[in-house]
């Protein structure tokens, strides 16, 4: 399991494959095992770097006020300390947050950049559904178990929890036995509420590709929209029937968009 030092901040990290660097960020709550099907679709061709944010997973999780700003330094901190100069770099949900600040604050660290299931902030965000909503916040009074439950619903399609029900429980006990610590998890839960990319977003000069799973209930395909609309050249790609997860649910798929955009010799 390594680990290093960014600051304060002992970050847990993964490095795996070869080839031109790709960084992974994950979204809320959400550690680097969730990489874990992507990440064999894609080590052949890059270099690629998950991690746990910093109240995620192994990492620290300092009792402070956070922030989609501080979320990126500790990941130009990160590249810093492993010799990565530049990256392409795909975020998901909160990550893909984080990689839109990356992107107008940090320009000439990033070579490429994939958004998913993501939102700019701002008036251009879309918000969830009321369901979804209520699955992610009513939790008072119901064990580890139903609210993960609860909470594991909402990222996958009805129909990826239909034909691979073992997974989707599998995943659903393993959140409940490491489940987030709620004060890490409220301190990432604000920071997200305050993201706000919207006017900056036309500043984004790095080749960007959009994801999305169409079934998404938590950040609803519309987002995707806003941000492809403001993102000076970018494109958006729904992947079919998939839910907000969708880079667990259509893994070879997200792999092969992801292959096509970030390998494309055209002018950068």
């Amino acid at each position: 399991m390594p680990f290093c030092r960014v600051g304060d901040l002992q970050i847990h990290y993964h490095v795996q494959g070869k080839g031109p660097p790709l960084v992974l960020i994950m979204g809320l709550a959400g550690d680097l095992s969730w990489w874990e099907r992507l990440v064999p679709e894609l080590e052949d061709r890059f270099t690629v770097v998950t991690f746990d944010n910093r109240g995620a997973g192994l990492t620290d999780k300092p009792d402070e006020k956070y922030t989609i700003p501080l979320f990126a330094r500790d990941t130009i901190g990160l590249l810093e300390v492993l010799g990565i100069g530049r990256a392409h770099i795909f975020g998901v949900s909160m990550g893909g947050m984080i990689a839109q600040e990356l992107a107008v604050r940090y320009p000439d660290r990033i070579d490429r950049l994939v958004l998913g299931c993501t939102h700019s902030g701002g008036s251009g965000f879309v918000l969830p559904s009321a369901e979804a909503v209520q699955n992610m916040t009513l939790t008072r009074g119901k064990s580890l178990e139903q609210i993960a439950r609860q909470i594991v619903s909402i990222l996958f399609s009805p129909r990826f929890q239909k034909e691979e029900p073992e997974y989707v429980n599998a995943l659903t006990l393993r959140y409940a036995k490491n489940p987030p610590s709620r004060k890490a998890l409220s301190n990432q839960f604000w920071a997200a509420l305050g993201h706000d990319c919207y006017e900056r977003l036309p500043f984004i000069t790095a080749p960007t590709l959009i994801l999305t799973g169409d079934a998404d209930v938590l950040v609803p395909p519309e987002n995707s929209l806003c941000l492809a609309d403001r993102i000076p050249g970018s494109r958006v790609v729904f992947l079919p029937e998939a839910g907000h997860a969708f880079f667990i649910e259509a893994a070879k798929e997200t792999a092969r968009c992801l292959i096509e955009h970030l390998s494309w010799e055209g002018s950068s």
